[in-house]
């Protein structure tokens, strides 16, 4: 009697109306616009504005905020790509009011994987306390900012962390986890063991980190891709939103991005006036389309596994 009276009780009861949806505000409309500015690419647009709707400016304070993810490796000095774009970018991406979260993880034993700083972990992160210092001297606001270390992070949250990371390793082959390593800079046939683990684990973050947007460079799409891929794989419903944004390129001909292994290559973020002048008035500035082979140089770059020569710049979608 008591189970029937119960059930009479509910279907007498009237039932709770769904809130209705939130409008969308010119407010909302200004954050979907000015968080796009920071990408090359977005995917999607469609998503993100969506995420804004569900988590971002005028939701509860208490309530989940939309976390952004970018990762990097303590390697070494920092370029004006990485110091002074990735400042305007994470500043554009947590304003006031936006009620976002941008998660710096701090990889340090991803760059010990990728055999930086001659394979010494204390160097590692002895650079990545220096990669903070200098982005909180470039006028990024810190206050929606965190930093994560992924040693630390890694260990404390072991049963966490790996049983992610094996999934996402059962449900891809060798060849579409290789297609992604040039992410590292690595080629195909250039590749340590440990360095095949390194887009697993990349891919991993993701989700471990609880990312709803992958704020990373055009250079990190394929890795970001294949999170994606996980998503459809483990009929997961919420994929993360890809802003990738733009890679300045090198100050010599035939360079991609800036890099640090080439100091005449990059401006460095502790560049004298001097440096600075004299970098710009002999870097490379092609006064017409130029093609044909490339040059020694560039054959060179290949030929030592590197991946700067395969295009950083977004110019037709292959995944």
């Amino acid at each position: 009697c008591t189970r029937y009276a119960l059930t009479i009780t509910e279907a007498t009861m009237p039932k709770k109306e769904a809130p209705p949806p939130r409008p969308w505000t010119d407010d909302l409309e200004a954050d979907l616009q000015r968080i796009l500015t920071v990408g090359e690419e977005c995917i999607s647009a469609k998503e993100l504005q969506s995420l804004i709707l569900s988590k971002g400016r005028g939701t509860p304070d208490d309530g989940p905020r939309i976390r952004l993810y970018d990762g990097f490796e303590p390697s070494g000095r920092m370029h004006i790509a990485q110091g002074l774009l990735k400042s305007v970018n994470v500043n554009k991406c947590t304003a006031d009011g936006t009620h976002s979260t941008f998660c710096f993880w701090v990889a340090d034993w991803f760059a010990l994987m990728n055999d930086k700083m001659g394979g010494d972990l204390q160097k590692i992160v002895i650079v990545g306390k220096y990669l903070i210092e200098v982005w909180k001297a470039a006028g990024m606001d810190l206050s929606n900012v965190e930093f994560r270390w992924a040693s630390e992070e890694i260990t404390d949250n072991a049963h966490i962390y790996w049983p992610i990371m094996l999934d996402v390793a059962r449900r891809f082959n060798v060849t579409r986890i290789k297609k992604c390593c040039q992410i590292m800079g690595r080629l195909e046939g250039n590749l340590t063991a440990a360095q095949v683990l390194y887009p697993l684990m990349q891919c991993t973050d993701v989700f471990f980190l609880k990312a709803d947007i992958c704020q990373l460079g055009v250079d990190q799409r394929k890795v970001n891709m294949l999170a994606r891929e996980y998503c459809d794989a483990a009929k997961k419903k919420y994929k993360p939103v890809i802003l990738s944004h733009h890679m300045l390129y090198g100050l010599k001909k035939g360079q991609e991005k800036m890099s640090k292994s080439d100091p005449d290559s990059a401006i460095f973020m502790e560049d004298t006036v001097e440096d600075v002048r004299r970098k710009i008035t002999k870097a490379y500035c092609p006064t017409a389309e130029e093609g044909g082979a490339a040059g020694e140089e560039e054959k060179t770059m290949a030929e030592n596994g590197d991946a700067g020569k395969e295009s950083m710049h977004l110019t037709e979608d292959t995944l």
